[in-house]
């Protein structure tokens, strides 16, 4: 590395509010640095100091302050990663780690992963390591409510062979509870939640500590058969109860890909049950469909990873006329003790939703047109979406009409609006909601942008903001500057979601650079 030529590209990030009221506060800084080596070396840092950050706590100290970092080599045969982790085998049913800094999530490992290559058709990997995985288990908590400790191994291999691919591994694992730890679990509204709080006298008069060693082994399968696109994975989990016996669990995943008639057609299955373990590094398809819409994603389903099983058909088209069209299904259920499980192929099931509240079902669709106009001028884009959920907490069964247009004028400066209806009516509240967002945007020449938005709420309080965004072409550098309020909202990655607080009458400012 030392007589080897390098490139850097670093990027910074700062963003900083002050608002009034409920506002959370915050100044953080992000700094990346990517290192290329032309000698197969690759080294990743990513630094941030954050007194407050918007979630999380403060990074002020050099432990915290030094957020990420790995080097890799890649050699003739291997891959080689030492630092921090992030690791995804198959769909991630076993093992997903990953990075996410607007929920304020990171589960990767401190350790060592490689990948040999011993031809062409057989690979083998492994890892090892450790991991102090902080998480939340409301997500309106502003700071992680629980924080543990875990060792990894992994081995497995992957085989090739034409349209055919094949990865088996297994990975063994231990998790450290120390009391608080336990007494945090107790506020989670499931299985496991309700089995803790059995054992809350235990547990606030012993002051106990846990290791649960876990083991599981994970196969996946996919090929391709006359234009059908097929993938199977299951993983079988063996793992303590907590504060009890060893039990064991599964976690299977289908995915099926086709065209029909025009139409490209996905369909997902899954089945989660591992319901008394809090699953640390698995991250399996979420199996529905993420939206970008602003109101839609205020209702968004948060899947629990331990016991859910349901499925998911998304159908796409393009017709002669340039017009796109999509829509997209999804159901499921929860497992949940004394109860067999619902078949979720049996049409009658659907009818009355309220029947299977006990299973906290969940069921959304969404459909959606799109295209250009014919002298290329004005996009447009219409939806409708329609959400219902119930859990301990909620049941909220919500209808939006989700719109965009876009119009270019002659000299390259373009007009971008969004427009969003929603009518939703909470249960347990006896409340309805109806609600309006509004959200143009001017962009002149892609220097800069002025956007306006408006929340609104019928008998409720509205929201106004202003984002003035200018990008400095010469520098690589963009500056936006918000003013006024803000809703929070659910902000969901790779199923795993947190409350972004309130933001009232105040300033808000992001930079970015590159250089």
């Amino acid at each position: 590395m030392i007589y080897s030529q390098s490139e850097s590209m670093i990027s910074y990030e700062m963003k900083m509010a002050n608002g009034e009221g409920v506002s959370r506060d915050f100044f953080e800084n992000l700094i990346e640095i990517n290192t290329f080596y032309d000698n197969g070396w690759y080294l990743f840092n990513q630094l941030e100091y954050s007194v407050p950050p918007l979630l999380g706590q403060n990074s002020n100290n050099i432990d915290d302050i030094f957020n990420i970092f790995y080097a890799q080599y890649s050699g003739d045969r291997y891959d080689l990663t030492v630092g921090n982790l992030y690791l995804l085998q198959g769909m991630g049913l076993s093992l997903h780690t990953f990075q996410n800094q607007d929920i304020d999530f990171d589960n990767s490992v401190n350790g060592i992963d490689i990948n040999y290559q011993l031809n062409d058709k057989i690979d083998i990997f492994s890892s090892i390591g450790y991991a102090n995985v902080k998480s939340r288990i409301n997500p309106a908590d502003i700071a992680p409510s629980i924080s543990i400790k875990n060792n990894l191994g992994v081995i497995g291999t992957k085989l090739f062979y034409d349209n055919f691919e094949l990865h088996y591994l297994t990975m063994a694992y231990n998790q450290l509870y120390d009391t608080s730890d336990l007494i945090s679990l107790m506020n989670l509204s499931n299985d496991l939640g309700s089995y803790l709080n059995g054992l809350s006298d235990y547990i606030l008069n012993e002051n106990p500590d846990y290791e649960m060693n876990n083991l599981e082994h994970n196969i996946g399968l996919s090929f391709m058969i006359g234009g059908v696109d097929l993938y199977l994975e299951k993983s079988l989990v063996y793992y303590n109860k907590l504060l009890s016996e060893r039990t064991d669990g599964y976690k299977d995943y289908m995915s099926i890909y086709f065209n029909l008639l025009g139409c490209d057609i996905l369909y997902e299955y899954k089945d989660y049950s591992t319901t008394m373990l809090y699953n640390i590094f698995s991250n399996p398809p979420v199996v529905f469909r993420e939206p970008s819409s602003s109101l839609i994603g205020r209702n968004l389903h948060t899947i629990d990873f331990s016991s859910e099983y349901g499925h998911q058909i998304e159908i796409n088209r393009i017709f002669d006329n340039d017009l796109s069209f999509v829509a997209s299904y999804a159901f499921a259920l929860h497992h949940k003790n004394g109860y067999d499980d619902v078949n979720i192929f049996d049409l009658d099931i659907y009818e009355d939703l309220s029947l299977l509240k006990d299973l906290s079902p969940y069921e959304q669709y969404f459909i959606e047109f799109s295209n250009w106009t014919k002298n290329g001028k004005l996009y447009y884009r219409v939806g409708y979406d329609y959400y219902y959920e119930s859990t301990y907490e909620k049941t909220i069964e919500a209808k939006t009409i989700p719109m965009q247009y876009a119009y270019k004028f002659k000299d390259g400066n373009s007009l971008t609006v969004y427009a969003e209806a929603q009518n939703k009516y909470e249960e347990l509240v006896d409340k309805e909601y109806d609600l309006i967002y509004l959200s143009p945007s001017y962009n002149h020449f892609g220097d800069w942008s002025l956007t306006f938005f408006a929340d609104i709420e019928k008998g409720g309080e509205n929201v106004y903001a202003m984002d003035y965004t200018v990008n400095f072409k010469n520098s690589d550098s963009q500056l936006s500057l918000f003013f006024g309020s803000q809703k929070g909202g659910l902000i969901c990655a790779n199923g795993s979601c947190i409350q972004q607080p309130d933001f009232e009458d105040g300033l808000k400012i992001t930079l970015r650079t590159n250089f």
